[in-house]
């Protein structure tokens, strides 16, 4: 649920003696979109693929060599296979492709994760847009402090990326094995903390919190779940009630989770659906550790903290998280 790796588009770079003819091609046959690099950059997903269109027959293209960039949501195999099969590559002279993007998200101290990423895979560091205009092969690694299911341009990719002689699907699987050691080496190798959380729900419907809570801890980004299983906890001396508990692992300090806890608690009108305990080390954080002045009540509290929830989901995911709740509020009745 922490991804710190996610593949940049294929970038392909064609060359043509009629470069008005092959752009109209993808605006009619691709719903293509005319975009400077930058704004191509911010809306691409691994997914989609950016065409870099020129009339210089260059092994090496320079930015002054563009003529024009086009954004296509296709995959790029997608792309040149239709152009084959429609028989229209006489407009096409050269192509090449770009080496593939990975982007990395790192926390800390970045150029300490650059460092230790190019010495491992004995890359080579220097500015990312001076890589991908001197490079046709191998693989470029580009770092951000950017949550990777947001959009991410390029004044917020890190100055320096780092250049790779290997392919691009071997370089990120051996990235995704090793994925903690450069989490740690950004935070110079600091402890993290391992959480319980407990769910309970007096109506029963704890698989409905639990997919909410996991909607929440993957937008925010904020550690990974290593286990869950059901349990008890005594609610008297003579009861015990059925609780979910989950195994968490995070680099946030306990009372920044408490605060996430706390205002998944409580919807909007302050109707309670939830307790959502939290534990480190055995001892329980309550909702009066993370209190903040002039608060005077636990349901006053939460509403504090749903609100600074919400305003870091996307809408996409606000919108999921409202419909489970509506979902939540239907077994009450």
């Amino acid at each position: 649920m922490l991804s710190i790796f996610r593949s940049g588009p294929k970038i392909i770079v064609l060359e043509s003696q009629d470069v008005d003819v092959l752009r109209n091609l993808f605006l009619e046959d691709f719903e293509a979109e005319d975009y400077d690099v930058n704004t191509a950059f911010e809306k691409s997903t691994e997914n989609t693929t950016i065409i870099f269109l020129t009339d210089k027959k260059e092994e090496i293209i320079k930015p002054k060599d563009i003529a024009k960039v086009l954004f296509l949501k296709y995959q790029s195999e997608s792309v040149l296979c239709k152009i084959i099969n429609d028989d229209r590559y006489n407009l096409i002279s050269y192509s090449r492709m770009a080496p593939r993007i990975i982007i990395m998200k790192t926390f800390g101290d970045t150029e300490k994760v650059i460092k230790q990423i190019s010495e491992d895979y004995n890359g080579e560091i220097g500015k990312f847009h001076e890589i991908l205009e001197n490079n046709n092969t191998g693989t470029i690694i580009v770092f951000t402090q950017k949550r990777l299911n947001e959009p991410i341009s390029l004044s917020e990719i890190h100055e320096r990326a780092i250049i790779i002689n290997k392919e691009y699907p071997s370089v990120l699987k051996e990235l995704k094995i090793h994925d903690l050691k450069y989490l740690n080496t950004g935070f110079d190798n600091k402890d993290w903390y391992e959480l319980i959380i407990k769910i309970y729900d007096i109506y029963g419907e704890y698989m409905l919190h639990y997919k909410r809570l996991l909607k929440v801890l993957e937008q925010l980004e904020v550690g990974f779940i290593l286990g869950e299983a059901w349990g008890k906890d005594a609610a008297t001396i003579l009861m015990s009630v059925g609780v979910y508990r989950i195994r968490f692992f995070t680099y946030y300090d306990p009372k920044y989770i408490k605060k996430i806890l706390l205002g998944l608690e409580y919807l909007e009108d302050g109707t309670r659906i939830v307790d959502l305990d939290l534990y480190h080390k055995r001892r329980k954080t309550y909702w009066t550790d993370v209190i903040k002045k002039g608060v005077k009540n636990k349901g006053e509290l939460s509403r504090i903290y749903r609100n600074e929830i919400f305003s870091k989901l996307s809408d996409e995911v606000k919108s999921e998280v409202l419909e489970m709740e509506k979902e939540i509020l239907a077994t009450r009745k």
